[in-house]
């Protein structure tokens, strides 16, 4: 019986979130843009609208007790700039999650998102697809970061399935030797898991799923002498991977 009164809450959180995401990409944002000419200015205010829409979506699930949160250190994310944040995948609602918590960022999300009825008029403006050019993805990702914003990506490019080998795309690393900033890594478990790659969707189990974000030490990384920016990405992902898993 908790299990079906759960996955009722969870379903209504979802109706939610997609009836949310349609007003904002058909209604507001359309309108927002009317007035709003400036690209700065379009970037500033659809990152601060899903900020906080994505922020109440999470406070929702955690008032029903489906979730929780935990994390390491919340003024730091909220005060981040300029950061790449690179996480595992977990769950479903990991994007979510951290773009809740940090204001200013922009994700490198699935291009089948582009296409998605409920949420494509709201990442197509701000959002990066993940089969873009590899230069197009360093050039707009540089134009993000050098305006302070945090580009949140999953390296593994989909969900984690648990007993598979983790692989690692590298374009963060690229980026990371492009730009010069900062990677912070990000450990996300949650326990029991839900919403995983082989769960059914509105399946939330019968006890609160409790979300832990572990804040790992900045990567910074500096070639060395003869290496070849190939070589300088294997290691930037060996780094990466050690701290996230």
């Amino acid at each position: 019986m908790i299990r079906i009164i759960r996955s009722f809450l969870c379903v209504i959180c979802f109706a939610i979130f997609g009836g949310g995401a349609l007003g904002l990409g058909g209604i507001v944002f359309p309108i927002m843009l009317l007035f709003c000419r400036r690209p700065s200015s379009r970037r500033r205010i659809l990152s601060q609208s899903i900020h906080g829409s994505w922020k109440f979506f999470v406070w929702l699930m955690s008032a029903m007790r489906l979730i929780s949160v935990k994390y390491d250190d919340i003024n730091s994310l909220k005060h981040l700039r300029g950061h790449i944040v690179i996480a595992n995948h977990p769950s479903l609602i990991d994007v979510v999650i951290l773009i809740s918590l940090i204001p200013r960022s922009v994700c490198v999300v699935k291009k089948s998102l582009f296409h998605n009825i409920f949420v494509k008029r709201v990442i197509q403006h701000i959002y990066l697809s993940n089969d873009m050019d590899a230069t197009e993805f360093i050039t707009r990702g540089t134009e993000f970061l050098d305006a302070g914003y945090n580009i949140v990506i999953f390296p593994e490019g989909t969900r984690t399935v648990a007993g598979r080998r983790v692989r690692l795309h590298r374009g963060f690393a690229y980026l990371h030797l492009k730009t010069g900033r900062p990677i912070l890594p990000i450990h996300i478990e949650n326990v029991p898991p839900i919403l995983g790659k082989k769960q059914k969707w509105y399946d939330v189990g019968t006890k609160t799923s409790v979300y832990t974000l572990k804040l790992k030490k900045k990567i910074i990384y500096t070639m060395v002498d003869d290496q070849t920016i190939r070589d300088a990405a294997i290691c930037i992902t060996n780094l990466a991977s050690n701290a996230m898993f």
